[in-house]
């Protein structure tokens, strides 16, 4: 059985970091993914924009994930931005879009460079502790087979290892929706209509052809031909909602409804003047899924934590953005961060209830909604994935359990590898 330092599970921001800061200490990792490539959210689903690493003029997260970015950047022959900038309110308009091709190619390079050894097209089949460590199963293309690690860390979005490991976690009764995105290309905008596409919408809608969150968030929009999803090229302009995606059935669901949204979408806005050559030239492999489940924590961050900018002793790293919430029914609740305001990340929110050589990174940590909204987010996923990697490989070197590694420690080696830690 091949034994490893460390186990990471998904290779999405968190895990990705996780896995290369992991590797560049020197500890025995693998990465486990069942894609095909290395990204997740940003590659898999689509959203190749990650932020916010800035917060009105600072820059508040670096680390492995800031230099996977801007090395995408630099490949593309594009600037890095400015982080002096000023800061309005919609701060989704300050994510750094990317090739997401590039990057895989860029975050593979790296977790190679730090000697992690990947398994593609893998699942985690089973966790059970074995003494201090842990053995896993895993799903490959040719069966099941066993390996076993001191160490596990949970970055697959969903909580999945978490879960089967046999810690608690949190699912709450309504999720946000998800979005499927495609890009759109073949459109004549000089010969949009305005007024017919909602005469169009109106009644493709009372037929039963179309449903306004295909094209868009709002109703009221839609009924005014205004499409989130035409404005958009496909990408992040639409809700598949109502499906906690948590598990293989739930996934198995949401991507079926994504499907079906697109198709709607497709032939509705194919039967209109100027998009008579509208195709899809590409899509995401996977459903957008914005939030499903969550950890237990030692600690649950609240919303008033993040908002307020709470201090934590224990915080390994920041994360920025507002409370953004995606509604089925109301669309966006929105709740802004005020000015000056820099919300740390507690390591008890990376840390299972009762674990001692388990944490997990990503959208995932221990938080209320309305924080997790803003966790959620794909630079702060970076910088939690690369702080969980390091607290565990501290734990690993000290034998001593994930919640008692001197913080100081912890911070030392993330300031060594680029990363920006509160200084209380």
């Amino acid at each position: 059985m091949e034994h490893y330092d460390l186990i990471i599970a998904g290779a999405g921001p968190a895990g990705i970091c996780a896995a290369i800061q992991s590797g560049r200490l020197g500890a025995k990792t693998l990465l486990v993914e069942k894609n095909g490539i290395p990204g997740g959210a940003i590659t898999a689903a689509g959203i190749a924009e990650p932020g916010l690493f800035d917060a009105f003029g600072e820059q508040l997260i670096g680390g492995i994930g800031w230099e996977l970015v801007a090395s995408t950047l630099e490949t593309e022959g594009r600037e890095l931005p400015d982080f002096s900038r000023p800061m309005v309110e919609a701060l989704w308009k300050y994510q750094v879009k990317i090739n997401p091709f590039l990057f895989a190619c860029i975050a593979e390079k790296a977790l190679l460079e730090a000697n992690v050894r990947i398994a593609y097209h893998t699942m985690i089949a089973g966790a059970e502790q074995n003494n201090n460590s842990w053995n896993v199963s895993l799903c490959g293309k040719d069966g099941l087979y066993t390996v076993s690690g001191d160490m596990l860390i949970d970055c697959t979005g969903d909580a999945n290892l978490t879960a089967i490991a046999g810690f608690e976690v949190v699912k709450d009764e309504v999720c946000q929706p998800g979005s499927a995105n495609v890009v759109l290309s073949g459109i004549d905008h000089s010969k949009l209509d305005k007024e017919a596409l909602a005469k169009a919408f109106i009644e493709a809608e009372k037929n039963g052809e179309i449903h306004y969150k295909d094209l868009g968030w709002f109703r009221t929009s839609a009924e005014q031909g205004n499409f989130l999803f035409l404005d958009r090229g496909g990408v992040n302009g639409n809700h598949i909602g109502f499906i906690n995606a948590c598990d293989s059935e739930n996934k198995s669901a949401i991507e079926c409804a994504a499907h079906a949204s697109i198709l709607r979408a497709y032939r509705f806005l194919k039967k209109i003047k100027g998009m008579e050559n509208l195709t899809i030239s590409a899509f995401a492999p996977e459903c957008g899924v914005r939030e499903s489940r969550r950890i237990a924590g030692e600690y649950t961050m609240t919303k008033d934590d993040y908002l307020s900018g709470r201090s934590f002793d224990d915080a390994l790293c920041y994360s920025f953005y507002y409370v953004d919430i995606h509604d089925m029914e109301k669309g966006l609740i929105l709740e802004q961060i005020s000015p000056g305001i820099r919300p740390q990340v507690s390591r008890q929110i990376m840390i299972p209830k009762g674990a001692v050589n388990f944490m997990a990174a990503g959208r995932i940590v221990s938080s209320d909604r309305p924080a997790n909204s803003c966790l959620r987010i794909q630079a702060s996923c970076m910088a939690t994935g690369q702080a969980a990697a390091a607290n565990a490989v501290c734990a690993l070197q000290e034998k001593t359990a994930v919640g008692t590694v001197p913080v100081t420690m912890v911070k030392n080696i993330l300031k060594q590898h680029g990363a920006i830690v509160p200084e209380n």
